[in-house]
């Protein structure tokens, strides 16, 4: 029974530690989002440069990429 109530204080660890981490990637990810929108509305071509398609290639769908979306 200890064994048990030990693994089960580890999954709550775990699923914690998880959770905090998803959070860093959003805010991560949402701040990604922010300034390449920001970068695209002042003329940045994205596909100028390898790094820059992997931008591209990383949008959702519904990404607008035409500046004239500005």
């Amino acid at each position: 029974m200890n064994n048990m109530k030990t693994k089960l204080e580890e999954l709550r660890i775990i699923q914690e530690r998880l959770e905090e981490a998803e959070r860093v990637v959003n805010d991560f990810r949402s701040r990604k989002w922010d300034l390449v929108t920001e970068l695209k509305n002042l003329g940045h071509d994205f596909t100028a440069t390898t790094e820059g398609m992997d931008v591209v290639l990383s949008a959702s769908p519904s990404f607008n990429w035409s500046r004239d979306n500005v």
